[in-house]
C-alpha cells in the first residue's frame, strides 16, 4: 500500500483513487503461456514455485522458511535484512538512532550495522512476521538456481515472460513514456501500488495535507498516524507501519 507525495497544479481535478492516464501505456501484450509469464526456464521456474508453502505440489514445505546461509549472505549483499542489519546494536548505534529521530527521520539505522544472522534466525523471522518479499524471493531463487547450475530464461519469450502480436508495437511500446501529471505548488497524497493515482484533495501546503491524512488516510491496511508522523514520513520519502521489529509498506 505505497504512499508517496507530489507536488501538483493547485488547479489538478483528477478523480481520486483514478489511476491517472499518462501513467496507463496504449500498447497492450499478453502473457507468454510456455512460462506462465515467469520468464524463466522450467527448472527456475519450479525452484521459484517451491519457495512457496501453498504452491508445492509435494505436500512439503515452501524454501521460504529453510534458508541456508549461502541464501542469508545473498539478502545480505542485497542489502535486504534491514531488521537484523539496521537496527542499533551498540551504544553508538543508540546515539545515532536517537539523533536522527530528533531530526524526524525513522529509526533505521543509516547504514548496515555490521550483524551477520545466521539461517535459523532469518528463517524463524520469516516464520513470525511477515517475513519475505517479492525481492527477497527472486534474490534467493536466482543465486541458488545459479549455485546449482540451472538458472535461464524461457526458449520462447526470452526472459521477458510477454509477447507481442507485432514487432512495430513491441517497439512503440518500448519508446512510449509516461506523462507526470502538471507539477504545481500544491501537495498531493498519491498511491503506488498500481500505476499511480492520487488519493486526497490537493492542498496549499504539507501541514494541511497531513492534517488530512491523519483523519483520511492510512500508512498499511486500516492503520492511521498522526500529522506529524505523515510529515515526517513524507520527508523521508518512506511511507510505512511498524509493527515491533517489522516493517509495512
Amino acid at each position: 500500500m505505497g504512499r508517496e507525495l507530489k507536488r501538483i497544479a493547485k488547479d489538478f481535478n483528477w478523480p481520486l483513487g483514478k489511476v491517472w492516464y499518462g501513467y496507463l501505456s496504449p500498447y497492450t501484450h499478453f502473457k507468454c503461456l510456455v512460462c506462465d509469464g515467469s520468464g524463466l526456464n522450467p527448472e527456475t521456474k519450479k525452484l521459484g514455485d517451491d519457495w512457496y508453502t501453498y504452491s508445492r505440489t509435494d505436500g512439503k514445505e515452501g524454501w521460504e522458511y529453510h534458508l541456508e546461509q549461502e541464501d542469508v549472505q545473498v539478502l545480505l549483499d542485497n542489502d535486504r535484512l534491514w531488521d537484523f542489519t539496521r537496527i542499533p546494536i551498540t551504544e553508538e548505534h543508540q546515539e545515532i538512532v536517537k539523533k536522527r529521530i530528533a531530526e524526524g527521520h525513522n529509526s533505521w539505522l543509516p547504514v548496515s550495522n555490521g550483524y551477520v544472522p545466521t539461517a535459523a534466525e532469518v528463517n524463524e523471522w520469516a516464520r513470525d512476521g511477515i517475513g519475505h518479499d517479492s525481492s527477497n524471493r527472486w534474490y534467493c531463487v536466482k543465486a541458488r538456481a545459479m549455485r546449482l547450475g540451472i538458472f535461464g530464461h524461457c526458449v520462447l519469450c526470452g526472459g521477458e515472460g510477454q509477447l507481442w502480436h507485432n514487432k512495430d508495437i513491441k517497439e512503440a511500446a518500448e519508446k512510449w513514456e509516461r506523462i507526470e501529471p502538471p507539477i504545481g505548488e500544491g501537495y498531493q497524497l498519491w498511491g503506488t501500488c498500481s500505476e499511480g493515482s492520487p488519493i486526497s484533495p490537493v492542498f496549499d501546503s504539507i501541514e494541511e495535507l497531513c492534517e488530512w491524512a491523519a483523519d483520511n488516510a492510512t500508512t498499511f491496511a486500516d492503520f492511521k498516524v498522526s500529522a506529524n508522523e505523515w510529515k515526517t514520513m513524507l520527508a523521508d520519502d518512506f511511507v510505512y507501519h511498524k509493527e515491533g521489529s517489522f516493517i509495512f509498506t
